[in-house]
């Protein structure tokens, strides 16, 4: 469950990116792609880590990590 919950997050979030990118032409990060991205990768490191799959976990933490970093420098800006 936690996999294709988190999956279906990750898919919606790029189909936001993808309309603002290439519908609207706005090159900018949308915030909504960063957060529901975000929230869907937890999702896949909550199922890597149920399935005792830590690896797999370590490297999606990573992978949620790096855009939660872009995230506050928006914040921020």
């Amino acid at each position: 469950m936690y996999f294709t919950a988190g999956l279906i997050l990750v898919i919606i979030a790029w189909i936001i990116q993808f309309y603002k990118t290439v519908i609207q032409k706005d090159k900018d990060i949308n915030p909504y792609f960063l957060i529901l991205y975000i929230i869907g990768v937890i999702f896949l490191v909550i199922g890597n880590l149920l399935a005792n799959d830590i690896f797999t976990g370590i490297l999606n933490l990573i992978s949620a990590l790096l855009p939660l970093l872009i995230c506050i420098a928006l914040l921020r800006n």
